[in-house]
């Protein structure tokens, strides 16, 4: 990500360097890459490790300013500015595959409210319960027809067998899975509850289980996506 130094490193303490997502890390000399010597004002890029800056890269942007006449008279002093960050497409870590997710949900992770869940290992969860939903309800027409005739079930007879199964069997993991959604995005799982709001709970959650994972490591665990690097916009 891109940052500000506030402090250079001197010997009186380790330099300060204030990130754009409003953290502050702090940083030494030695982890600038191109052997520039960093000062107040300068603008870098960088990699955020917990609070920790590596990987320290000075933008020849703000290096290259012409610095003013000697003769000239100094004007005020302007607050220093850059632009709004533009990421670099740093490459996610290769997924297992949405049928490993979907798999690996109702059965390793069945009970795992712990740690993050990626973008891919939820929509992969959702598609392949919403494909196998409509297989279930198949066959409990099947069985429905089977049991009752055709005439029973043209009056609304209805054995929802397999369906009822598989939807009582898909609650805990289906929770599970979208609390770990909730914790890539550095949020508490709490944040599920919103679901129970009537007409907009369902619309809010829907908009967060679109958003990618955030790149830097939280309470719950490095990135499963990035793991540690900065921030990417692919869809993965």
């Amino acid at each position: 990500m891109r940052g500000q130094v506030l402090k250079a490193d001197t010997a009186d303490g380790l330099g300060i360097i204030l990130g754009d997502d409003g953290q502050r890390y702090r940083f030494s000399q030695a982890q600038v890459r191109d052997d520039s010597r960093l000062a107040q004002g300068h603008v870098v890029d960088f990699i955020g490790m917990g609070d920790e800056a590596r990987d320290i890269y000075m933008l020849k942007a703000a290096a290259d300013a012409p610095a003013p006449a000697a003769s000239a008279p100094q004007p005020a002093a302007a607050p220093a500015t850059y632009a709004a960050p533009a990421y670099a497409h740093t490459p996610a870590v290769k997924s297992d595959g949405i049928w490993t997710y979907f798999l690996r949900t109702l059965s390793k992770n069945y009970f795992q409210f712990n740690g993050r869940a990626r973008r891919q290992e939820y929509w992969g969860y959702i598609l392949f319960y919403l494909l196998a939903f409509i297989v279930t309800i198949i066959l409990d027409t099947i069985l429905t027809l089977s049991i009752f005739g055709i005439e029973d079930a043209d009056d609304g007879y209805f054995l929802p067998l397999f369906t009822g199964l598989w939807l009582l069997y898909n609650i805990i993991p289906g929770i599970a899975v979208t609390v770990r959604r909730f914790h890539d995005q550095d949020l508490s799982g709490w944040v599920y509850l919103l679901n129970f709001i009537p007409y907009v709970g369902g619309l809010v959650v829907f908009v967060f289980m679109l958003i990618d994972s955030r790149a830097e490591e939280n309470v719950h665990g490095p990135s499963p996506k990035y793991q540690g690097h900065s921030a990417a916009d692919a869809f993965a």
